[in-house]
This record gives C-alpha cells, structure tokens and sequence, in this order.
C-alpha cells in the first residue's frame, strides 16, 4: 500500500506539472505573447509583417501624425495633397489623398520604369548606346542639352540622368528608344492599375496616393526585377533637387530616394521614400503654388514633421 501511494504521488506530480505547462501555454494564447515563435505559415492569410523579429518597430499609432498633418494644411492655407504609409505595416495617412494634379516631371519615374521593363523583356539592350538628336535637345530641366546634337551615351546613362537631374534631353532620348516596344499591358500605367486623367495636350493629373504606388511598386519589386528595381531606386536617392522633401530630414545619413515635379507656377510635387532605420515609410506631397523659396518651405516642414514623429516614436 505505502508504494501504491508513492507511485499515485508521483503520477499526480506529473500531471499537476503538465497542467501547469498546459495552463501557461493556454494563457499566452489567449493573452498575447510577443515572444510568440508563430510564423507566417501558422497564419497564411495574415500579413507576413506581422511576423518580424522586432514587432514593435512596427506598432506606432498614427493618429496624432494624421492630426498633425491635417492641422498644418490648415494652418497654412495650403492647396494640395498628401499621401503617407509607413512600410512595414502599410498604415497609411492621406491628406485630400485622391485629389489630382498635374504629375508634370514626375512621370518621368515611369518612363524609366519602363525602359528598364523593356530591357527585361529583350527589347532594348541599357548598354546600347543613343546619338542625341537636334530635336531632343531641351534647355527646361538637365544640362545634357548641351553636349549638343551628335553626343552619345548609353541608355543606361540617359536614365541615370533622367531621374538624378530630371533631364528633359534625356527623357526624349528614352522615349524615342521605348517607342512601341512595350504592350499595353506592360506599360506601368496600366500594369499598376493607376487613377489618372489625360489630359487633351497628352498631360496626365494624379493624385499622391496614386503616385505613390510607383514608389511602392519598386520597393516591393512588383513590375521590374529586383536589380532593377534597385538601380532606379539608386539613382532616386542621388537626386540633384533636395530643398523640399529632402531639405525636412536633419539626419544627413538618411536616404531619400524621391522624384520631383514641378509645372509652371501651378503645381509643385516631391515624392519618394525615406529609409529611416527599419522604419522606411513613403510620403507624397503636390503643392499649389510657385516653384520658390516659401514653396520649398512648406515640403521641408511637412518632411520634418513627419520624420519627427517617427523617430521620436520608433522603439
């Protein structure tokens, strides 16, 4: 009898050891555990940022940026739109978001795009080299103009320069090589099934939250591969043009690879992304206004605003 007790001790032990363990585990499900070891694979249908290392770098509450946002447009008179996200989580902040205005230099970013598509699909070799034309020579935004009529570089080259000095000459230059290379469908317009208005004289108008998706498309690599989509990427982040967006970041070791637009004295734009320490967000603003001093100022304190926020309150 005395070792029947002993063993029913032992077995009661047991099972009181894995009640305990069955509770625990019972407890964090139900409580929530960050240190959960839960993968994408467990929650197929969930967003793979849900699964970082470090979740709280991703757990930023954005209300009081919205408000922030909102309140300065109001402030300050200002005629225009806004779209924000910050990338690991996709939250996003739109200000008069879906409003359009004339795109004007930035659809320069999906030309490139597309010259680098249609080097993916064989149609044009980046490496091959252009003779400048008469014709293309365009004094409005660039200085490869004047290399003059018979200059030549490599397509690669003219890309480069279309987007790190939004060079009118090399633009035309690309154009000319893409021209009826790309289907329809290939064309980002179309591949990234983006709102837009064309206008009668060929213009198009958007609006930032729609822009933005080109910006977005090439940090996910969704319509170029990846080098590519890196390359562009690159040249973006070596953009001549940093009074707006750019001019907002104090930290000098931050990259910003964005695109500028202006159109006339009408209509000012910069968007891109800014890589802020596994905290990268995206941020697109159109302005009315003239391209000047007070202009610019309005890019660089929305900038700031929204890189303060972020840094102040990223773990």
């Amino acid at each position: 009898m005395v070792a029947m007790n002993k063993k029913h001790t032992v077995v009661l032990v047991i099972v009181g050891i894995c009640l305990v363990i069955v509770g625990v585990v019972v407890g964090k499900f139900f409580v929530g555990d960050t240190k959960s070891t839960a993968s994408n694979t467990d929650y197929p249908l969930l967003a793979k940022r849900l699964f970082v290392d470090n979740p709280n770098d991703t757990r930023i509450n954005f209300s009081p940026l919205r408000k922030q946002l909102n309140q300065y447009f109001t402030d300050n008179n200002l005629k225009g739109s806004l779209y924000f996200e910050y990338l690991p989580t996709g939250t996003s902040i739109r200000v008069n978001g879906d409003e359009r205005y004339r795109a004007a230099s930035l659809m320069k970013l999906p030309v490139a795009m597309e010259l680098y598509k249609a080097s993916e699909l064989g149609k044009v070799d980046l490496d091959s080299t252009v003779t400048l034309k008469k014709e293309w020579l365009n004094d409005g935004y660039g200085t490869l103009y004047s290399k003059g009529e018979g200059y030549q570089l490599s397509l690669r080259d003219a890309a480069r320069i279309l987007l790190e000095e939004s060079d009118n000459t090399a633009l035309r230059a690309i154009l000319d090589a893409t021209d009826g290379k790309l289907e329809t469908t290939d064309l980002a317009l179309g591949s990234l099934d983006i709102e837009f208005t064309l206008n009668k004289d060929t213009s198009i108008d958007l609006g930032t939250r729609s822009y933005s998706s080109f910006f977005k498309c090439l940090y996910f690599a969704c319509y170029n591969n990846k080098a590519d989509s890196q390359e562009i990427l690159n040249y973006l982040s070596n953009s001549t043009f940093n009074n707006r967006l750019q001019a907002g970041i104090p930290d000098d070791s931050v990259t910003v690879a964005h695109k500028i637009g202006v159109f006339n004295t009408q209509v000012q734009s910069d968007c891109g992304i800014v890589y802020y320490d596994n905290g990268n967000y995206l941020v697109c603003v159109m302005l009315m206004g003239e391209d000047n001093e007070t202009t610019n100022n309005q890019f660089k304190n929305i900038s700031n605003v929204i890189y303060r926020f972020v840094s102040d309150n990223k773990q």
